[in-house]
């Protein structure tokens, strides 16, 4: 038995091998969408956030949602407060933006929650730079907002005495999963939240 390869089965293969590989390169490129606030804007909006490895994306094909992707440290690494202060940050910044319908929480490009446009908004009218104690009151009704992707609520909303506590667990669990380690500093933290 011969085997007869000619030329142009080979220019083929290899032009077909070729698109295969730069459409993946260009994929995990562009995958991500359209860059709306990056490392420049977050220093932008406050100098802390210098080296913070935050992205705040906006998916092809779908302009009514936004990805808040918290990426692996850079330069610096940083901590749930860190995260917190920019998620208010930016939605401060985008809460004129009544396009947006949901704005999914993002680890690694990996979507683990969302929170609803009209919440993202409200949380930018309430968030003030360097009033501690209505940004940590406002930190702490985060998980309240959140849903899981699958339209669930991500926490139970809590009642009484004890809600502004069981809220605050909430917040550190779910900063915990967007950064994906834990840190018992956190909670200790929390009175001085957020410029």
């Amino acid at each position: 038995m011969t085997i007869v390869i000619n030329q142009r089965t080979v220019h083929v293969t290899l032009l077909v091998a070729a698109v295969a590989v730069l459409g993946w390169l260009g994929w995990t490129r562009l995958a991500p969408g359209r860059t709306v606030i990056g490392a420049e804007q977050l220093v932008a909006l406050d100098p802390d956030n210098a080296g913070i490895n935050i992205v705040v994306t906006q998916p092809w094909l779908c302009d009514t949602a936004l990805v808040f992707d918290v990426r692996r440290p850079g330069e610096r690494d940083y901590d749930r407060l860190d995260v917190t202060r920019c998620l208010m940050q930016c939605a401060q910044h985008l809460k004129n933006d009544s396009t947006v319908c949901r704005v999914f929480l993002a680890r690694d490009g990996q979507r683990l929650y969302y929170i609803e446009g009209h919440d993202f908004r409200q949380l930018g009218e309430e968030y003030r730079h360097g009033d501690r104690w209505n940004n940590t009151m406002l930190a702490t009704r985060i998980p309240t907002m959140t849903h899981t992707l699958a339209d669930s609520l991500a926490f139970e909303h809590h009642g009484g005495l004890l809600a502004a506590v069981d809220n605050a667990q909430d917040w550190n669990t779910l900063m915990s999963h967007l950064l994906k380690h834990n840190s018992t500093s956190a909670l200790d933290r929390i009175a001085q939240i957020v410029k």
